[in-house]
């Protein structure tokens, strides 16, 4: 596997780490095709052996691409959505336990006037 396709698998692997079921398995799926594109097999592909003099460079998965900035300000756009729903809903609730309770105050008055 040439350079330019390691970087493209480590990109694609880096999406596994993602907290969408959906975006993990097309990344899932999309670096199983790059493997299997290249005619080898994830077992010939970690199991590669170092050559005398190669130099092995390691780099952090964020920094093939991963905008971590803009994903953060996603993850906080999904945070805040969810907080307005929640609040909304908890809104609704609240008023709804009122009528009730509204409704049951009522009955006893009509209860306590009949007798």
């Amino acid at each position: 596997m040439n350079t330019a396709s390691m970087r493209k698998l480590v990109r694609v692997l880096g999406m596994l780490g993602s907290e969408h079921a959906g975006e993990r398995a097309a990344a899932a799926l999309s670096a199983h095709r790059l493997v299997t594109s290249h005619g080898t097999t994830w077992w010939a592909l970690l199991n590669q052996e170092e050559t005398p003099g190669k130099v092995v460079e390691v780099h952090r998965v964020y920094s093939y691409g991963i905008d971590e900035h803009a994903a953060a300000e996603a993850r906080i756009r999904q945070i805040r959505m969810t907080c307005d729903s929640l609040t909304k809903e908890n809104q609704t609730l609240k008023r709804r336990i009122a009528n009730m309770a509204e409704q049951a105050r009522k009955a006893r008055m009509n209860g306590e006037e009949q007798r």
